[in-house]
């Protein structure tokens, strides 16, 4: 027959063998890179983003996006540097990454819509301020634009609807607009 302590002793090697094993893992985990993102390039990007310094903006952005390539927030403010600076081109590519990784991000697919305007692509800046719509129905910003893109592919009749629609929903420069251009 088995005593207690000889099964105590059988039942402490696969526990202590365990305790090993993923002590091990975690070490390798550790080790391999496996760690939490640092934040310090992505806020000192935003700083300089927020002060002007569109290219050093750019410079800490590209690097918290070597750091981490799958988080759409540097994406979408990188491209607002690139916007910022007039690479309009550019900053849709930035926008088009952070709407792959964030498909319902209302601001990237607004920020696209206003880099295509100013490209000329009305038709894209018009479906992207569609999306924006459709994920927040009650951003007046979202129709304001869109009213502009309308007015300068020369439908003023949609224009003049979107804008009372922004102004409906709050958003008060609409309200220049209307009063200039819309009976």
């Amino acid at each position: 027959m088995t005593t207690i302590a000889e099964v105590k002793q059988l039942l402490e090697v696969p526990i202590r063998t365990t305790v090993v094993a993923v002590l091990l893992s975690l070490f390798a985990l550790l080790s391999a890179g496996f760690a939490v993102p640092d934040l310090s390039d992505f806020n000192s990007g935003a700083e300089k983003l927020g002060s002007g310094d569109y290219r050093g903006a750019l410079l800490d952005f590209n690097k918290a996006i070597e750091l981490n390539p799958e988080d759409p927030e540097s994406f979408f403010y990188r491209g607002l540097a690139k916007a910022k600076s007039g690479d309009f081109q550019g900053s849709i590519f930035d926008y088009d990454k952070a709407i792959q990784l964030n498909p319902n991000n209302l601001d990237s697919y607004g920020s696209r819509g206003i880099a295509k305007a100013r490209l000329g692509d009305l038709d894209g800046a018009i479906q992207d301020f569609d999306k924006a719509i459709e994920i927040s129905p009650k951003d007046g910003n979202a129709y304001f634009n869109r009213g502009i893109s309308m007015e300068m592919s020369g439908d003023m009749n949609d224009a003049c609807v979107d804008w009372r629609k922004a102004l409906d929903l709050g958003h008060t420069p609409a309200a220049k607009f209307l009063s200039k251009n819309c009976p």
